[in-house]
């Protein structure tokens, strides 16, 4: 009885595991939402999934930002990433669509920090 239980859930949890693996393992879309550290003035939310619904070519921002967790802060205490290098860029993409007259994310401090 007890070897039969053993087994059963050897057999469930390898199954899950399993499972779980391969979703993640086909899936390279990153996170919905990444959350930044924003100094004093609180964090930023960064609605990933939304750029990607919107934009064909990852490789302008991912050419700055390696696919990796915790990449911006990770390059930031490398020294590889200037203060303010992230804003700057999501603001001037920001700023250059609505001088387009396209839809657009927010271009003042207090839209995108949150404390």
């Amino acid at each position: 009885m007890k070897t039969s239980l053993l087994f059963n859930a050897m057999i469930i949890g390898g199954s899950l595991f399993l499972s779980a693996g391969s979703g993640m393992a086909g899936d390279d879309n990153g996170a919905k939402s990444i959350v930044l550290k924003g100094g004093g003035m609180g964090s930023i939310t960064f609605p990933h999934a939304v750029h990607q619904g919107i934009f064909v070519d990852c490789k302008p921002c991912h050419d700055l930002f390696p696919k990796e967790s915790q990449v911006v802060d990770k390059l930031k205490t490398e020294g590889k990433l200037p203060k303010k290098n992230v804003m700057n860029m999501c603001t001037k993409c920001h700023k250059d669509l609505a001088g387009k007259d396209q839809k657009t994310g927010p271009t003042r401090c207090m839209d995108c920090h949150k404390k």
